[in-house]
């Protein structure tokens, strides 16, 4: 595995509507849908695995496309056919910007110190659990981390509204289990 992380200035770089859309990926695309709006950007997996979650929940993962071989950048979450779900990976994965302000491959205090400014200034609630995970319903977003060699990383969980109802608790979460209790190494 890579541990090695994509710079900052050569990031892709996405801009994030709270759950509406994040970059060219809106909330409610096919599949089909998906993979036409990152071409270019980024590339399905080359053997065109969609992996089973709880349910009625698959996922599909896109690389970049000069990785080789193809470590995953962006992992696409479908609900009964429509993307619910976009995780950004830490290491390899665009930036996502929220205002202005990035969500991606950031050390884990500078981001929270960010997110709770901006929290802060537009009435926004963020929740933490025990192992450093932010996570806010209004945005949309659950905050987990990635490790690049002696450095954890921020990565993105960013959702449509039916799935940023209880993001932050892991009881009552419509995350697939794979983003909060299998650490993405």
């Amino acid at each position: 595995m890579s541990w090695d992380a994509v710079a900052a200035d050569e990031r892709i770089r996405w801009e994030l509507e709270p759950l509406r859309r994040v970059g060219p990926l809106r909330f409610g695309m096919t599949a089909e849908e998906v993979e036409q709006a990152l071409e270019g950007e980024l590339v399905p997996d080359p053997w065109g695995t969609v992996r089973p979650h709880y349910g009625l929940v698959v996922s599909r993962t896109f690389s970049l496309p000069h990785d080789r071989p193809a470590w995953w950048a962006v992992t696409a979450y479908f609900s009964d056919g429509s993307l619910t779900g976009a995780a950004v990976d830490a290491r390899r994965g665009p930036q996502v910007f929220l205002d202005g302000l990035p969500l991606v491959g950031r050390v884990p205090s500078e981001l929270l110190a960010d997110l709770t400014a901006y929290a802060d200034t537009h009435d926004v609630y963020l929740e933490h659990n025990h192992l450093g995970d932010v996570a806010t319903e209004e945005l949309g977003l659950f905050s987990s981390t990635q490790r690049s060699h002696d450095v954890l990383l921020t990565r993105a969980m960013l959702v449509d509204a039916v799935w940023a109802q209880r993001i932050g608790d892991y009881s009552e979460t419509y995350l697939p289990t794979a983003e909060w209790r299998d650490r993405m190494w």
